[in-house]
């Protein structure tokens, strides 16, 4: 086996699947991006969960809004839902974990706030329920999915948007995913800083 041609390989498949992403949903991203504007804009703000490499995505989501991208800019008020480990495992201790999510959307969500999810396979219960209770107190929902959607899919509303990376592979869409979190962020720095208007 050729050791360098397989990290060839990794690369030119995660740039195969990071272009196809960029031709098959750009228009969403920007949708996306002008979402969190809106939210900002009403005072509103941003709560982003996953579990595994998505609660660390949901984490350095979270980082790029309240600090900074690229730019210097105000903050916006962002909270990841998996950096509290108290909250959560005391919500899987005493309820269950699929409530690790909801259980703090329901306390901390407020109408006009925004729900990101961000999920490889769609099917996660916590994920899954923490989707139910943003569309129970009325936050709308961008969800970073891959593999067909999952049953997240099935979920989300016209007002909702999806970001589904068109692949089966984890690592594909993790590193999807982290292209487009950095591209929404991009875009909200030109928008802050009055480069351009989304």
């Amino acid at each position: 086996m050729d050791l360098e041609q397989r990290i060839r390989q990794q690369f030119e498949s995660s740039a195969s699947t990071a272009l196809d992403t960029s031709a098959g949903i750009g228009a969403e991203i920007l949708q996306a991006a002008q979402r969190v504007v809106t939210t900002h804009g009403r005072q509103g703000k941003i709560l982003i969960c996953g579990n595994g490499g998505s609660a660390a995505d949901a984490l350095h989501f979270s980082a790029e809004l309240l600090c900074r991208y690229q730019r210097e800019r105000p903050p916006l008020a962002a909270i990841a839902l998996s950096a509290d480990t108290a909250t959560i495992t005391a919500t899987a201790n005493d309820y269950a974990f699929d409530q690790i999510f909801s259980r703090q959307i329901n306390a901390l969500g407020r109408p006009g706030d925004l729900l990101i999810t961000i999920t490889t396979s769609g099917n996660s219960p916590n994920i899954l329920e923490a989707v139910k209770a943003a569309a129970g107190i009325g936050l709308d929902v961008v969800a970073l999915t891959g593999r067909g959607g999952g049953a997240l899919a099935g979920l989300l509303r016209e007002t909702d948007i999806e970001l589904r990376i068109p692949s089966d592979s984890t690592a594909r869409i993790q590193e999807a995913h982290a292209i487009i979190i950095h591209s929404i962020c991009d875009l909200i720095d030109l928008h802050i800083t009055g480069e351009f208007q989304l």
